[in-house]
């Protein structure tokens, strides 16, 4: 049995083409951040994994609002979309179980 290595471009393909996949990718790159920036709601370590700094307020509001059984829609999918697709690399590696 072959398990599945993902791709970025596959990744990025799923993003594009899925408003659950978006809301799922930016829950899980909520979860990589630090219990402190999630709870300050910014970037405050530079390890390279959860949102940039950019996109840590509004990331972790997203994923918050998807927790409590919420959808994206409109311009905050819009913007959870290019967050997910500016994070991607990290997605893949949560896909292929290296992250």
């Amino acid at each position: 049995m072959t398990i599945k290595t993902w791709t970025r471009d596959e990744i990025n393909h799923l993003l594009t083409s899925s408003n659950r996949a978006v809301e799922r990718g930016i829950v899980r790159l909520n979860t990589l951040q630090t219990r402190d920036e999630r709870q300050a709601q910014t970037t405050l370590h530079h390890n390279s994994v959860g949102f940039a700094s950019y996109a840590a307020r509004s990331g972790t509001y997203y994923a918050n609002w998807v927790d409590r059984g919420n959808r994206l829609t409109g311009k905050h999918l819009s913007k959870a979309r290019k967050i997910c697709l500016k994070h991607s690399r990290q997605l893949v590696a949560v896909a292929n179980g290296t992250l």
